[in-house]
């Protein structure tokens, strides 16, 4: 993270090419993964196009904090790929290779370990046990190693084993319901009725493929029962994705909105790749109807992947336009916040009321303390400065020793008179109290602003 601020500086445009850069790595390395696992070029091909415009994990292409799932998930997927191709070379050094890449993936961001640690299932499909069991123990011990340093490096409130048990279950509920928007994306949700016709789906393929596995032939090498595989291993796929949220504080949960949808970041791959796969039933099945017409199967294939593009992308453009009235408005706060005061006094503390937190869920505007306070010691070129914004829940609160907030979630910031400003920018209202009775006589004057400006994303 400060890495990408002493190369790209304070230049918002060129963090947000490098967030796309590696968007389009995460899509090329994903390809060639498929690619290894002989899935046709022009499957492989969509699945990447898919991923790179899924919507529902778009904070981390849109918030550049969040850039560093993306990066982590490069390394992932880049070791996956050296592994692959060292199974079927034989090779350790390749696959030493990847164990370097997947310890790095985890070190980045640890939402791929579950994954990493698992992935010998894989290496068993492919080569059998007795090939696979050396280098999956070699993936599970590093994951275990980094597991451990990542739990001692991370400060987390433990909610005990009900807690954990609560938390999956809303996990597998959102994550569902995030299926299901994967399915059917655009239209009012319909959770049901899309993992209903999922179920469906799988299910008559895998009838079908167990009732008639002579007629494989007609479709191979690519047939109904690599669609079947390729649409199971997304779901574990995704369900991997999720599985470190598990003991995560309950924030971390799969979500649709804003910044919170990082969660989806692996998982989203997985929804993907199952959707693809139940796409693919649909054409092979055709084939069934048709013997001999691989064209229409293909062609029901790729009809389908592109009404799902451009769902997609409809879904995304929508987001992209939030993203930027959200940025529309902090610049506007902020200009008026330099109106208002066109110099602050070193060490002083601003405290913001009457503005918006989120343009919609997830979206911020005004929504932290540690946001706002950035902006605002950037915008003045001063890094004594403190800012914090007042919320929902939150009024100002006049102590003997200064000025602070008071209510949930407030930072605990107490500025001494003389050196808190006070602003509400629905208002136009500024104060400087240099006592406590001058507080208590315009703290009601400072209110909070809405929450959200809108509840769809």
């Amino acid at each position: 993270m400060p890495l990408t601020y002493t190369v790209f500086g304070l230049h918002s445009h060129v963090h947000l090419l490098w967030t796309d850069f590696l968007a389009v790595c995460v899509s090329c390395l994903l390809y060639g993964v498929l690619r290894t696992l002989r899935v046709p070029w022009v499957h492989a091909l969509a699945i990447a196009a898919l991923v790179l415009a899924f919507p529902w994990f778009d904070s981390i292409r849109l918030w550049t904090t969040a850039a560093q799932l993306s990066l982590s998930l490069c390394f992932f997927l880049g070791g996956l790929w050296l592994a692959l191709i060292g199974l079927r070379r034989r090779s350790w050094r390749l696959h030493a290779a990847a164990v370097s890449l997947y310890l790095l993936s985890i070190l980045t961001y640890e939402i791929t370990l579950p994954l990493i640690a698992g992935i010998g299932l894989l290496y068993c499909v492919l080569v059998g046990w007795r090939e696979a069991k050396g280098r999956w123990a070699l993936d599970f011990g590093v994951a275990i190693l980094a597991g451990i340093w990542v739990a001692a490096n991370t400060k987390r409130t433990s909610s005990g084993l009900s807690g954990d048990i609560s938390h999956l279950r809303e996990i597998i509920t959102n994550g569902g319901a995030l299926f299901g928007r994967a399915l059917l994306p655009v239209g009012p949700q319909q959770t049901t009725l899309a993992l209903v016709g999922f179920g469906l789906v799988l299910a008559v393929g895998a009838a079908v493929y167990l009732c008639g596995r002579d007629k494989d032939a007609e479709e191979s090498p690519w047939g109904l029962r690599s669609w079947l595989l390729l649409a199971v291993g997304g779901v574990l796929v995704a369900a991997a994705g999720w599985v470190m949220f598990i003991p995560a504080d309950p924030y971390y949960t799969p979500s649709i909105y804003g910044v919170t949808n990082r969660v989806n970041g692996l998982a989203g791959l997985g929804l993907v790749i199952a959707v693809y796969g139940a796409i693919g039933i649909l054409g092979s099945l055709a084939i069934r109807v048709r013997p001999g017409a691989r064209g229409l199967a293909l062609g029901i294939t790729l009809l389908l992947a592109a009404v799902l593009a451009a769902s997609y992308v409809t879904v995304l453009r929508r987001h992209i336009g939030i993203w930027n009235s959200a940025y529309e408005a902090e610049r506007a706060g902020l200009a008026e916040v330099r109106d208002n005061y066109r110099s602050l006094p070193s060490d002083s503390t601003l405290f913001v009321a009457g503005y918006p937190a989120y343009q919609a869920p997830g979206v911020p505007i005004f929504s932290a303390n540690w946001d706002l306070d950035g902006m605002v010691k950037l915008e003045y070129h001063d890094s004594s400065l403190d800012a914090y914004p007042m919320l929902q829940g939150m009024s100002v609160a006049c102590r003997a020793a200064g000025v602070t907030l008071a209510g949930e979630g407030v930072p605990g910031k107490t500025a001494p008179y003389g050196r808190a400003d006070l602003l509400n920018l629905a208002t136009g209202k500024k104060a400087r109290p240099l006592s406590r009775h001058e507080c208590d006589s315009v703290a009601g004057d400072y209110q909070p602003g809405p929450f959200f400006l809108s509840y769809g994303y």
